[in-house]
């Protein structure tokens, strides 16, 4: 099955789209960015962020929101041939950073840098990177607190003031992809925001690079643990780990079925909730998504409801279990999105129990609108990709 658009060029590492273009056309896409209204979100994840992505839904996806994610690191390579998938590029932060700069140094761009209070290199040590370097960027330089970055009214003010076209955020994974993802809409002149994590320790001379050879070999972390013994536990994160994962996810999307409930809703006249899915034209459904781990399937259904329909949990209750259940397949990206063959879904009936301005869908991330219909008005409303199991449904409400 041909992939969507927005799979394109991109190899699925544990369930996060990785851009698989050269650094050419990361820098084009800036260039075009810049003067334009749109803003770019340009992520760098590596073998350890996707690494902490699968195990943290969130997380994957802010990720997932990015306008670019460059392939940082060569075990990315190794993972996504485990997975079947292909990946011919790299292009790391610490390369795409100086070619940025170099790139724009004759333009006077305006670029803000947002460090960590205690990162190694401080604001003297990249002022006087740039005065040596590239001397015709205007920049300028905030600092966040690792404590509470959240804390960025000045950070966020200064940004705005500056009206730089380019804000490195260098945070680390994941609190500045988290932070890009939260912030960026709230920083008008910015065209494109990076999360490239300590890359300017490296081009300040604080931290020393893997030789090119080495580099090339795919044996930077071997470098690195070399150099720095006390990174032990984040490299075997980085290599067996990641490389272990990416084989238990190869087995699970070929044999695995994600449990998932169904949530259909009636309120007091006989009429059924439905919702329309932000992702597709024209598509309405009912509310459903995963089972949590450790989590009841009846806790489940209640909470998705709950997030899904912006039902408050204590106005639902489960009126019964219906005894037919659907099991269906993903296509080839759907499952290494998800880490599943397909699902093995299980329907509930539940009654809302209080009034419609209780419902508030502006939070949701699966509605953008929800309706009442009749039972006799569901087969037409609810998109056909979906008849299979509502049929099973209408026999039993």
């Amino acid at each position: 099955m041909n992939r969507p658009p927005d799979f394109h060029n991109k190899a699925i590492i544990l369930g996060v789209k990785i851009n698989d273009q050269p650094l050419d056309f990361v820098l084009n896409e800036i260039e075009r960015s810049i003067g334009t209204e749109r803003q770019l979100k340009i992520f760098t994840p590596n073998p350890e962020i996707c690494l902490k992505a699968e195990k943290d839904e969130e997380y994957r996806r802010v990720l997932n929101n990015a306008s670019i994610s460059t392939p940082d690191g060569f075990g990315l390579k190794l993972g996504a041939k485990i997975l079947g998938e292909t990946l011919e590029n790299r292009v790391p932060g610490s390369d795409l950073t100086p070619a940025i700069l170099e790139k724009f140094n004759q333009t006077g761009i305006k670029v803000f840098i947002a460090l960590r209070n205690d990162s190694l290199s401080t604001p003297t040590h990249i002022q006087n990177l740039f005065k040596e370097n590239y001397s015709k960027i205007k920049i300028k330089i905030g600092v966040l607190n690792k404590n509470n970055y959240d804390n960025c009214d000045k950070v966020l003010n200064d940004i705005n003031s500056f009206e730089p076209q380019l804000v490195f955020v260098c945070l680390g994974a994941p609190d500045q992809e988290i932070w890009i993802n939260k912030y960026l809409k709230f920083l008008y002149p910015v065209k494109v925001a990076l999360g490239i994590g300590g890359t300017f320790d490296f081009l300040t001379g604080q931290m020393k690079r893997a030789p090119k050879v080495i580099r090339e070999l795919g044996m930077e972390w071997f470098y690195r643990l070399y150099k720095e013994p006390t990174r032990l536990k984040r490299i075997k994160n980085a290599t067996a780990d990641f490389l272990l994962t990416c084989h238990k996810w190869k087995k699970r999307i070929n044999s695995e079925y994600r449990e998932n409930v169904v949530g259909v809703v009636t309120n007091n006249e006989g009429k059924f909730l439905v919702q329309k899915n932000p992702r597709f034209k024209n598509h309405w459904q009912f509310p459903q998504g995963g089972v949590d781990k450790d989590e009841t399937i009846e806790s489940a259904v209640i909470r998705e409801v709950g997030e899904e329909a912006g039902i408050p949990e204590n106005k639902l209750q489960i009126i019964k279990a219906l005894p037919e259940s659907h099991i269906y397949n993903w296509p080839d990206y759907a499952r290494l999105i998800k880490g599943y063959k397909g699902q093995k879904q299980q329907a509930y009936v539940l009654k809302f129990i209080g009034n419609n301005r209780e419902i508030d869908i502006s939070n949701s991330q699966e509605a953008e609108e929800i309706r009442w219909v009749d039972k006799d008005d569901l087969i037409k409303t609810i998109h056909p990709h979906r008849h299979e199991f509502l049929k099973k449904i209408l026999k039993h409400i």
